[in-house]
């Protein structure tokens, strides 16, 4: 009985963790395919074996240089309650975002996902930190949003970023049911592949290496396919 409780008492933060990386959860993810729809326009993503090497090597390594360092600062901002530290950070992840259509896909899950934790949490920081991007006339990325919810939710670091390479292969793998008419076994492999046990932990340990002024990552042709796509003539999705 006692180990049940020690067992439990580590692990309140869990339920929460998996009720907002669920696809119930209202992000607003299933709108977009983070420029997929594009690249499969463009027939740079045709069938599973050129998704999963879109995610192997372009999503990946940029979970590991950009996004996943840029979850850490924020984290740690939230937890030094250095609301200004994060604004600034939220500014830096929308200008790394070089497309419009890509820039605003992060703002509007932010926001969304910003509602969510004051209308499910009451959460003080994120009604301070809302009203601090209201004063400055900005939204809220969907990173910082995810940093102030693992944080209300008392989430380890390290489980935080791990959900955050399943969201983020989980979307593409998504949007390809539509795209590409991939079936959900199909889909499921591909990310059981992309969340291998020593896949992620060379991600996260890498990630963890990267200092603030070398966080970053260039991808021209998937930002050239999010451009495109906003001029599309038809698409399925926002971005």
């Amino acid at each position: 009985m006692n180990a049940s409780m020690s067992e439990s008492k580590n692990f309140e933060w869990l339920g929460g963790l998996i009720q907002t990386t669920d696809t119930l959860f209202p992000s607003g993810g299933y709108a977009h395919s983070y420029g997929l729809e594009e690249m499969v326009a463009l027939n740079q993503v045709t069938s599973a074996k050129d998704l999963e090497e879109f995610l192997m090597q372009q999503i990946l390594p940029s979970l590991e240089t950009l996004e996943l360092p840029y979850l850490r600062y924020c984290v740690e901002a939230v937890e030094k309650a250095d609301l200004n530290e994060l604004v600034n950070l939220n500014e830096e992840i929308s200008a790394w975002k070089l497309t419009r259509e890509i820039r605003d896909a992060g703002k509007s899950q932010g926001a969304q996902l910003l509602r969510m934790i004051l209308e499910i949490y009451k959460c003080p920081v994120s009604i301070e930190f809302n009203q601090l991007l209201k004063n400055r006339g900005d939204q809220c990325q969907q990173i910082a949003a995810t940093a102030i919810l693992r944080n209300v939710q008392k989430a380890p670091l390290i489980s935080s970023m791990i959900a955050w390479i399943y969201q983020a292969v989980s979307n593409f793998c998504s949007a390809s049911v539509k795209l590409l008419r991939l079936g959900e076994l199909a889909c499921q492999k591909i990310i059981h592949r992309c969340i291998d046990r020593e896949r992620v932990q060379g991600l996260l340990s890498k990630s963890l290496d990267v200092q603030r002024g070398n966080a970053g990552f260039f991808n021209p042709i998937l930002d050239i396919a999010s451009a495109r796509h906003e001029l599309a003539f038809s698409r399925l999705f926002i971005s």
